[in-house]
């Protein structure tokens, strides 16, 4: 199996096999290096589209330091109204900060996707020492997480279980993904306005929108994050 840091390329893999990307223009095209940081610090990677997902993220930030970030977001079309999938690894020498989550953007959805969170639990239920590890976050964000979501501290040593967990995460997603239908009506109406408060949410609490503004400002950090993970 490939070492952690490759999770991007175990991603696209899997996911090919269900989905066909189409690559997005940003309005602030990667790679970036924040003149905030004097060019040390480097945010690259990759973002696409297809016919059910708005956007499918792949991001790796690299530190001056011996300090790298990868993260993941899959966020489905609004009008599927749709958990988004995230991930989000940090790697500090031999340990490693593993978050991973399929989560809804509102109170409910137009579709019965209970199911997808007993199926969640009883993956991690499988993976118990990295459970021996947890690391949840505070701050507001985790009011956004769904209460199967993967986090932990590990060590290198339990790189393997780790991405085992995010794979079947990552098929449970595509699973759902393939089999939805588009709302329409009050439906879809009633999801877009609670999608607009998971947005606010996202913008106030996120540590990925928060970093964004510490590297380029309040205004250029929102604007970047927002059109990289949530433009239509």
């Amino acid at each position: 199996m490939k070492p952690i840091e490759d999770i991007h390329d175990i991603a696209r893999e899997d996911l090919g096999k269900h989905f066909t990307f189409e690559p997005v223009a940003l309005t602030y095209p990667l790679p970036e290096r924040p003149v905030r940081t004097l060019g040390l610090v480097k945010i690259d990677g990759e973002v696409f589209t297809s016919e059910k997902l708005s956007r499918a993220v792949f991001l790796q930030v690299y530190f001056p330091v011996f300090l790298s970030v990868r993260s993941m977001f899959l966020r489905p079309r609004p009008a599927y109204d749709l958990p988004v999938f995230a991930c989000e690894i940090v790697l500090m020498g031999g340990k490693r900060l593993f978050i991973t989550d399929i989560h809804r953007t509102g109170a409910g959805t137009g579709h019965d996707d209970s199911g997808m969170f007993e199926k969640m639990l009883a993956v991690r239920d499988k993976y118990p020492e990295l459970q021996k590890y947890a690391a949840p976050q505070k701050g507001g964000i985790e009011n956004v997480f769904s209460h199967a979501a993967c986090q932990v501290k590990i060590p290198k040593e339990l790189d393997e279980q780790a991405i085992s967990l995010f794979r079947e995460y990552l098929a449970l997603f595509a699973e759902i993904v393939k089999g939805a239908e588009p709302l329409a009506g009050e439906r879809l109406v009633q999801a877009k306005k609670e999608y607009d408060e998971y947005l606010k949410t996202i913008i106030d609490h996120d540590p990925g929108v928060r970093g964004y503004k510490m590297l380029f400002g309040a205004k250029g950090g929102v604007e970047r994050s927002m059109n990289m993970h949530f433009a239509q």
